[in-house]
């Protein structure tokens, strides 16, 4: 059993420079413009993408700055984000504190008065037997 999905992404690349420099050699025979003309496309279009590299070479690192710019002020809005998430939190314990405790005295005052309800009762239970 053969597994032909090893094939490397190197392997993948060698063939498609391969098929493109055998289709730009095919294009280059089989074109109806002269040698001269061809030459002289080639040209203005290696001319053309210096210009568009010289121009990005130039505008990178203002892109660059700008990017990490962006970065150091999103970092900084995260960290007011954190900091304002952890002071909800901790108000948010104080709230669930306050009601805990709140409905702690409310049980421990209902208990007390069951206990003397029920101290009641039988005093009044007792008294009926007597």
């Amino acid at each position: 059993m053969s597994n032909n999905d090893n094939c490397g992404s190197g392997s993948t690349f060698l063939s498609f420079l391969t098929g493109a420099l055998v289709g730009a050699t095919v294009a280059l025979l089989l074109t109806p413009r002269t040698g001269k003309e061809t030459r002289k496309i080639l040209a203005d279009y290696r001319d053309e993408m210096k210009d568009r590299t010289s121009s990005l070479r130039e505008s990178f690192p203002e892109q660059t700055a700008s990017i990490v710019a962006h970065g150091k002020e999103m970092i900084e809005h995260g960290k007011k984000l954190v900091s304002r998430g952890t002071e909800m939190v901790s108000e948010g314990k104080g709230f669930l504190d306050d009601k805990k405790k709140a409905l702690n005295e409310a049980i421990e005052a209902g208990k007390k008065a069951m206990e003397q309800e029920k101290e009641a009762l039988t005093s009044s239970l007792s008294a009926e037997d007597e």
